[in-house]
């Protein structure tokens, strides 16, 4: 008995050893699932950020290679080195951003880097000075001047050029070339959110043609009282954390990042980041790409789930559409069996063979056509 419980011992030990490599596994599994899970959803639902940087990176080494290149050519613009460098993010929906609508009004994104500090600051050199304009109410006109403003934007480094209102719109800037060399002075303009509506018609669509001559509403009242300290505190939070966004009524967005020159490249990541993660968390989105103006374009993020279910949809129709043929008019689900029956009959013969289905289809089209006219008639309502 005592000898064997010599090889017990040692049985134990070999089964201990054996028992390992079963164990060890399932710890691995554990692991690895737990490591995994922020990458998937990362993948899933965000552009990675070391993505973001390497992008970033290639597109600055990209742009400095072909300034390189093109210091021996004399420029026929010149800011055309300033274009060459103007980065964009290119955002494509599944659907139409705006809808069947067209949309005046200007998406504010939230960015951690402003993009009109630097902006300004780059205009001493650059073709166009950046100036701000900024139009209130007309019962507004007169209770804030330029130099109250900018004494209490100064510390912020944000000044107001020039303060109108929207009669000044219709009588002063009424002409159309008069409005329009005056508006295109202006890299910024914000305007009262209670007249934004307005604005369009006595703007004009030029105005609306570019994203820097866009106004971008902002509040000028509290407690329904004309207020400094509100609009002060509007002006910053555009100036400083926003970033604004034209919506198109297609599906695909152009999102303006600034000048590769204006950032630090992990400004540039930043912003790309927040940008990213707000408009995938409000849209749709099938694919994001990054591109300056003359260079690839890059690919930053695309929605591989959403891919998949087009995919299969576009399938589905197509399959739809194979199960159907038009009888006497009339559009006709078919079965497998009908299908292979259609092929060995006589065509002349297909409107009896199929009357039961022919039937059945035109049933369906009166009830869809019933309910349409009751919705009409509940909307005339």
């Amino acid at each position: 008995m005592a000898k064997a419980s010599t090889p017990k011992r040692g049985e134990s030990k070999n089964s201990s050893k054996k028992s390992t490599p079963v164990n060890t596994p399932s710890k691995q599994k554990k692991k690895n699932s737990k490591k995994s899970t922020p990458a998937k959803e990362e993948s899933k639902d965000n552009v990675p950020t070391k993505r973001i940087s390497n992008a970033v990176e290639q597109l600055n080494k990209y742009t400095t290679e072909s300034k390189e290149k093109d210091d021996g050519k004399k420029s026929l613009l010149d800011d055309e080195d300033e274009l060459n460098k103007s980065l964009n993010l290119i955002v494509v929906n599944t659907t139409s951003f705006s809808g069947p609508t067209k949309n005046f009004k200007l998406k504010m994104l939230e960015v951690g880097h402003s993009l009109y500090a630097p902006w300004k600051e780059a205009s001493t050199t650059s073709v166009k000075d950046f100036k701000t304009l900024l139009i209130l109410k007309d019962n507004d006109h007169g209770k804030v001047s330029e130099d109250d403003l900018n004494e209490t934007l100064n510390e912020s480094s944000i000044g107001i050029d020039e303060i109108i209102t929207g009669k000044e719109l219709k009588t002063t800037y009424k002409a159309f070339e008069t409005r329009r060399a005056f508006i295109s002075q202006f890299s910024l303009i914000l305007a009262d959110d209670s007249i934004i509506t307005s604005l369009p018609k006595l703007l004009g669509s030029k105005a609306y043609s570019k994203l820097e001559t866009t106004p971008i509403p902002i509040r000028t009242h509290s407690n329904k009282e004309f207020s400094n300290v509100t609009l002060v505190n509007s002006i910053k939070k555009v100036y400083l954390h926003q970033l604004p966004v034209k919506i198109p009524r297609g599906t695909t967005m152009n999102v303006h990042l600034g000048n590769l020159e204006w950032f630090k490249p992990e400004e540039l990541v930043e912003n790309v980041d927040s940008v990213t993660k707000k408009l995938i968390e409000l849209y749709n989105i099938r694919s994001i790409f990054i591109k300056s103006n003359q260079s690839p374009v890059l690919p930053l993020y695309y929605n591989n789930d959403l891919l998949e279910e087009l995919a299969a949809a576009k399938k589905d129709a197509i399959a739809h559409q194979n199960d159907t043929i038009k009888i006497d008019g009339v559009e006709v689900q078919l079965s497998n069996f009908d299908k292979a029956l259609m092929e060995i009959a006589n065509p002349k013969e297909l409107t009896n063979l199929f009357a039961k289905q022919i039937s059945d289809a035109k049933r369906s089209i009166d009830d869809e056509d019933k309910v349409e006219e009751k919705q009409i008639k509940k909307a005339k309502k």
